[in-house]
């Protein structure tokens, strides 16, 4: 089987599942939610999208430690303060907000469907690798981050 294991960056995913989303053929699974605040939802989970990735890049880069989720055997430091005292995978929450107010934007099913087929991908090809390597790297202070920490929210 052909192994896609912290194969393709996850940013590179996010705009692959975006043009997915674009173009997939279930137009007919459009919902009309005619909620007068749906634009300041879709705006209001993109904008915290945003925070949350650029909180964590700049928390990466003040522990001077790599970025690169494609090889996690590079990391220097453990990094577990600012917005990763909330999540052990911020960025990745990030990216799934930004596909949530895409799909929120199109109102379509079938783009929210993606979004969860987006976490899963992660979960299984990029997380859990990711979480081997680290307990490789960091040992007991990594499994006590885990403990404390949770994956997502």
């Amino acid at each position: 089987m052909f192994n896609l294991k912290l194969k393709i960056p996850p940013g590179l995913l996010v705009i692959i599942f975006i043009i997915i989303m674009t173009y997939q053929p279930f137009v007919l699974l459009k919902f009309n939610l005619n909620w007068q605040y749906m634009p300041v939802l879709i705006y209001a989970v993109f904008g915290l999208a945003v925070l949350i990735i650029v909180a964590a890049v700049v928390s990466f880069r003040t522990a001077k430690t790599t970025v690169d989720p494609t090889h996690p055997d590079k990391a220097s430091h453990l990094v577990n303060s600012g917005v990763f005292n909330y999540s052990r995978n911020p960025m990745y929450l990030g990216f799934s907000f930004i596909l949530l107010a895409y799909a929120l934007k199109l109102q379509n099913l079938a783009a929210l469907l993606l979004v969860i087929g987006f976490v899963i991908y992660l979960h299984y090809l990029q997380i859990k690798p990711e979480e081997k390597m680290l307990k490789k790297l960091f040992g007991e202070d990594y499994l006590n981050y885990c403990q404390r920490v949770r994956r997502w929210l």
